[in-house]
């Protein structure tokens, strides 16, 4: 993570006036991007039709109201589509609970407990910012988005939430990758009215157009369509600060409008739009997600499905044959009457008996194929519990496979777009100085170390399963072994162990003491415990002195009487 403890990045507040000059390159760059896409956009409008009609928008729609549903007589594509999000919520950014905790690079000062209990501080304040704010609602949009290929979340300031997240629907956006296969460079096609326009940019920034518009009664809610490109900055000059010496540059302007304006250009500290992808070919920009491998069966299942809903209607209104005389007249109606000579019958055209149960099985196979790609099977795995059909160890068993399966889409979602999400939102809160101010005895050890995130939310730890089932099957079998020979148990150190499995788990840094308090703990107990024997040994010989007295004065009387032998044995 690019983010350090002390390390505090600038605030790049440009105060200057924005020196006029060409956009003719940007926006030469702007329409390339969106040329490049086409090839996709075809796949992207099956899919809309086929499979996820309420998703996307293509050639600059205006009217969000209509029902894109013209092509979709069997819904389940739509249905796996809201099961896959609903399981990648609550498996990788479950709201209730912690997903991820902060950590070092640096394992030695990693395990200073102050140092993890500062971390769990600003890891706590993280979960907060993300939970007030409009994370989680943007995040499940980002997932229904992702069958798709690709799902970016713009990442902003915000004055009354501290961040504030932003889903970009499929068609509005074009994106480029850079050399390493990252996405780096972002475009983006929208409309907003002109009042929305002022709002955000200033009257000052506005073409003639828009400031015609806003003031204009009639027009006040006239939409234009605004372009923006958000990009590396090649232009930056080091050591400098303002916003045009960011690291990435962030240009907006009306389509149509002047070459040598825009509405504004400014930059980032941090690339704004992390973008999650399914899979990725090669160094491809956009990826392929599950619509891409269902839209086959996607195609044939509303094929299907519109064949099973004609043979219904053929066998409930099939057509009819009338002698000619009554072609027309013949009532169809329930209880409908229609008047004809004795021998002249309205009788079905041919005998409707059509066997739909083979064709109800295909409908099936063809759902359960669209599940699987989808991996609704897996999120919905543990309704087989309740049913009675599945024990819980088969459904665990079972949905590990799959999960495993999963695995490679989980590591980019967590590498790819979890990371940067979290590390812009770090650094936003960071340079606007809302977490704590460190110790003074930590803050000369502290400065600059990097921040490292680790993820224990239920998809990530299930990566992590394997290594606790082999720390388990090892204590299981040394305790085993150890009924034979006790003496194998010293060849366990049960202190790391405890260590590894809670680091895995990603428990809470406060339940476990540091080795150092631990050896204090253990210490202390011995101490304790020694202090506990001599103090009953002190209270066994006072018990005991009586007894002796006594027995000392019998034997001496004894001897006193006479006996010698006894005498003789006690030197008298």
């Amino acid at each position: 993570m690019a983010s350090t403890l002390l390390g505090k990045s600038k605030s790049h507040q440009n105060k200057e006036t924005l020196v006029t000059h060409s956009y003719v390159k940007l926006r030469q760059r702007f329409s390339s991007l969106m040329q490049k896409r086409n090839k996709y956009e075809k796949t992207w409008k099956d899919i809309k039709q086929y499979e996820l009609p309420h998703i996307g928008l293509f050639d600059d729609e205006e009217d969000l109201s209509k029902n894109k549903t013209g092509k979709i007589y069997n819904s389940t594509t739509w249905e796996a589509c809201q099961i896959f999000a609903a399981g990648v919520m609550s498996g990788l950014t479950p709201p209730s609970r912690q997903w991820f905790k902060l950590s070092l690079d640096n394992a030695q000062m990693a395990a200073n407990s102050d140092v993890a209990k500062i971390l769990d501080e600003r890891q706590q304040i993280l979960q907060a910012v993300l939970a007030k704010s409009n994370f989680y609602t943007t995040a499940f949009s980002c997932y229904t988005e992702l069958p798709f290929g690709q799902a970016p979340m713009g990442i902003f300031t915000d004055q009354k939430y501290g961040v504030r997240y932003v889903p970009y629907t499929i068609g509005t956006y074009a994106m480029e990758a850079g050399a390493n296969g990252e996405i780096n460079t972002f475009a983006r096609r929208f409309r907003m009215t002109a009042s929305q326009i002022v709002e955000q940019f200033g009257m000052e920034q506005c073409s003639q157009s828009v400031v015609t518009a806003f003031t204009s009664n009639s027009s006040y809610s006239k939409t234009f369509v605004v372009n923006w490109l958000v990009e590396p900055n090649s232009k930056r000059t080091l050591g400098e600060i303002g916003r045009s010496n960011m690291p990435y540059r962030s240009v907006y302007w009306v389509e149509g409008q002047e070459t040598n304006s825009a509405l504004y250009d400014g930059g980032f500290e941090e690339f704004p739009v992390p973008v999650a992808r399914y899979t990725v070919v090669g160094h491809e920009a956009y990826g392929k997600g599950a619509a891409w491998f269902a839209l086959d069966d996607a195609r044939m299942l509303q094929k299907l499905e519109y064949d099973h809903l004609m043979a219904i209607e053929l066998g409930v209104k099939p057509p009819m044959q009338a002698p000619s005389g009554i072609m027309g007249q013949v009532n169809l109606f329930p209880g409908g009457i229609t008047e004809s000579d004795t021998g002249e019958m309205v009788k079905p055209l041919f005998d409707v008996r059509l066997d739909t149960a083979s064709l109800m099985n295909k409908i099936k196979e063809t759902e359960d194929r669209i599940k699987r790609f989808y991996s609704a099977d897996l999120f919905l795995m543990i309704d087989q519990i309740d049913s009675g059909r599945m024990t819980a160890r088969e459904v665990m068993e079972r949905s590990q496979e799959k999960l495993q399966q999963l695995g490679p889409v989980v590591e980019r979602l967590l590498s790819e777009w979890l990371n940067p999400i979290i590390e812009r939102t770090y650094n936003i809160l960071d340079r606007a100085g809302v977490f704590p101010e460190l110790p003074d005895e930590l803050a000369e050890e502290l400065v600059d170390a990097d921040v490292k995130i680790e993820y224990i939310s239920p998809l990530a730890q299930a990566q992590k399963m394997s290594s606790l089932t082999n720390i388990e099957q090892l204590l299981g079998f040394v305790a085993n072994a150890a009924q034979f020979d006790q003496s194998i148990l010293g060849k366990l150190d049960l202190v790391q162990a405890v260590n590894i499995y809670a680091n895995s788990l990603g428990a809470p840094a406060p339940m476990l003491k540091s080795d150092e308090e631990f050896q204090q703990v253990l210490q202390a107990q011995q101490q304790a415990m020694q202090q506990q024997q001599e103090q009953q040994q002190a209270m066994q010989m006072a018990q005991a002195a009586p007894q002796m007295a006594q027995a000392a004065k019998v034997a001496t009387e004894a001897a006193n009487d006479g006996n010698p032998a006894l005498r003789e044995w006690l030197g008298m």
